[in-house]
């Protein structure tokens, strides 16, 4: 797929965003160990006298035990002793991590068996949802190839569930509860590809730098229909328009060079990439988080925010668009006008009535009290709330390279 600059603004999601490896940038897990060690260079011997006696069958010094060179030696043993403790601790130690290990793993089978029931039990109604193309021009249909826009989406959506991707992310989650201590080393690397990845190395802090863990992160594209998206729906209107020109000019020529005849054809091919970019990202989007436009309406919801700037507290009223059913909104839109009908009706009976003839009135002190019932609009703004939260947690990311682990 072409990538340009302006579809690739890079955004800070999953690193958590995330954490699952997300494009965020880390800059250091734990601190660089080279192992470096440091080695006695000097040696003295102790000879009784200083003189060279007792020579051995060799010609060399036979050299006098000293009291000093027993102490040595009984040093030197504590050390080997306490080198056979740590090398058993550090089996121990590996045999714990197998056995977390396995323990993970029948951890992701079980997560896999609820995962494969759980998509038997929703087969059927997500099957139902017609993911279409949807295009800013009908006649892009004719320029694009549709069948390998959605190939390519089906491929970045195989990468968003494939097996390597679950293993990386409960990897990479457990990197500091399981190696944050003394006994590891873990470091990030740079990797030399086109993606100008990154790879994370865990150590183990013995002599040898053995490697535990290594993990190259996967390559994310994010996209966003506010950022992104919207400038190359920009660039694609007037990439449009230009062509059109270049078309209507030639057209209008009698006589047209093979050279210009080139160069349009490159235009032509240069924007159809273009198109497909950005249908791959819309079908793509629409698809991973199964989105449905049937019976749906794109409907603008109010929040208040409030900033603390410069000591002051200012409240600022925004409105973001989400797609929300048909069904919730008209059951709203009746809540509203029969609430209406209430109050005005309520306000008609009030009209020259005292406080204590309106508490006399049995009738009307029952119908404020059905207008002042708020359950129905919590339970409207329940669902309001939901839709909204579940479209604010949309993937908006696309996995072009998937992470590379190695144990």
């Amino acid at each position: 797929m072409d990538t340009h600059n302006y579809s690739i603004d890079k955004v800070e999601e999953l690193d958590n965003n995330n954490i699952y490896g997300g494009a965020t940038n880390i800059d250091k897990i734990g601190d660089e160990d080279n192992g470096e060690y440091e080695y006695a260079n000097n040696y003295e011997d102790k000879y009784e006298d200083g003189n060279m006696q007792n020579n051995n069958m060799y010609g060399g010094a036979k050299k006098k035990t000293t009291i000093k060179d027993e102490e040595k030696d009984d040093e030197t043993t504590e050390k080997d002793v306490k080198d056979v403790k740590d090398d058993e601790k550090d089996v121990k130690d590996d045999e714990k991590d197998v056995k977390d290990d396995e323990k993970d793993d029948e951890k992701d089978v079980k997560d896999k068996e609820d995962e494969s029931i759980s998509i038997n039990n929703t087969t059927d109604i997500e099957y139902k949802i017609d993911y279409l193309v949807d295009y800013l021009v009908d006649d892009d249909e004719k320029l694009i190839d549709v069948e390998k826009i959605k190939i390519q989406v089906d491929t970045y959506i195989d990468n968003y569930y494939s097996e390597i991707m679950k293993k990386y992310k409960n990897t990479f989650n457990k990197l500091y509860q399981r190696y944050a201590n003394k006994k590891y080393n873990i470091k990030i690397l740079p990797v030399k590809d086109k993606y100008n990845s990154t790879k994370i190395i865990v150590t183990k802090n013995d002599k040898k730098n053995t490697i535990v863990t290594e993990l190259t992160k996967p390559h994310y594209l994010y996209y966003d229909e506010n950022a992104n998206l919207y400038k190359l729906k920009n660039t694609i209107s007037n990439e449009r328009a230009g062509l059109l020109y270049k078309y209507q000019i030639l057209v209008s020529q009698i006589n047209v060079s093979p050279e210009d005849k080139s160069n349009f054809e490159k235009e032509r091919i240069k924007f159809i990439k273009l198109l497909e970019e950005y249908y791959i990202y819309t079908l793509y989007h629409k698809k991973i988080n199964k989105i449905s436009v049937d019976n749906k309406t794109n409907l603008i919801i109010q929040s208040k925010y409030f900033i603390d700037k410069e000591d002051k507290i200012t409240s600022v009223l925004s409105g973001d668009t989400y797609l929300i059913d048909n069904n919730i909104i008209n059951n709203i839109n009746n809540y509203n006008i029969d609430k209406l009908t209430k109050y005005n009706n309520i306000i008609l009976q009030l009209s020259g009535k005292n406080q204590k003839d309106i508490k006399k009135d049995t009738k009307l002190m029952e119908e404020m009290k059905i207008y002042l019932d708020k359950k129905e609009k919590v339970e409207f703004m329940k669902s309001l709330d939901i839709n909204k939260k579940l479209q604010d947690e949309y993937i908006k990311y696309i996995i072009l390279r998937l992470p590379i682990i190695n144990q």
